[in-house]
């Protein structure tokens, strides 16, 4: 019997030669189990300095692993849009590298997706717990997803753990360079449901965040701009029929 789910799951690398590995093995380790999910993982690595991509590379005779290595650090947004072009799969998702989002919820996001268009891992519900959160970054978080919402109208708008049908891309073309692509996507995209799962987002073990002011003033223009998006009367659509 063929699997109901043919999965694309992209993780954007930049210095996660410590972690690409054990991320791997975690994700297989829970997909083994599910005997209706067939899924590849496409690391798409930014010219890593620490050798990232060539770790990368090491897993592709162990586990169905496809790699893209880019010529530089592009940002995370182009390389989950560089994710999207190599695959050819109905299903998409995306997850980050540095261990933060749990491989142990991926079976619920995956076969929510009969129901939903969307599902997203979320920071924000009743049952999620995020690890040694910092002050600081925890209010930064609350802020920009507070804005967000305003926007979407969704849990956690800024994820970046989440699953969709292609179909919710449509033709539509994302621009969004730095990390916040679900926030243009849930702007644009071809979607009548989603779906806010409870995640544990866990402590980085071996990597440092990547944001930093340019992420966060990259973020401000992302509101503005999709904020008059929505204004001109062109913000998200329905999910097209027999799609």
């Amino acid at each position: 019997m063929d699997p109901a789910f043919c999965v694309s799951l992209i993780t954007p690398t930049y210095n996660e030669r410590q972690n690409i590995a054990l991320l791997a093995e975690e994700i297989f380790e829970v997909i083994d189990r599910e005997a209706d999910i067939d899924l590849e993982l496409i690391v798409v690595d930014d010219n890593s300095p620490d050798g990232t991509g060539e770790a990368a590379e090491e897993l592709v005779e162990k586990y169905p692993v496809k790699v893209v290595h880019r010529a530089g650090k592009l940002g995370l947004g182009s390389a989950v849009m560089a994710g999207f072009g190599e695959s050819e799969r109905a299903y998409l998702g995306v997850i980050d590298a540095d261990l933060s989002h749990d491989p142990s919820e991926l079976p619920k996001l995956i076969h929510s997706l009969r129901e939903y268009d969307i599902t997203i891992g979320s920071r924000f519900a009743e049952d999620s717990k995020v690890e040694k959160w910092a002050w600081h970054r925890k209010m930064i978080s609350l802020v920009g997803v507070g804005m967000a919402r305003l926007l979407t109208g969704v849990e956690d708008p800024l994820a970046g753990y989440f699953f969709l049908h292609r179909a919710v891309l449509g033709e539509m073309e994302l621009t969004s360079g730095g990390y916040k692509i679900l926030l243009e996507i849930l702007t644009k995209g071809h979607y009548d449901s989603h779906l806010s799962v409870p995640i544990i987002f866990r402590n980085r073990q071996f990597s440092t965040s990547k944001l930093n002011w340019r992420g966060n003033a990259l973020f401000l223009k992302q509101i503005a701009c999709f904020s008059l998006y929505r204004l001109a009367g062109r913000g998200r659509r329905g999910r097209r029929k027999g799609k």
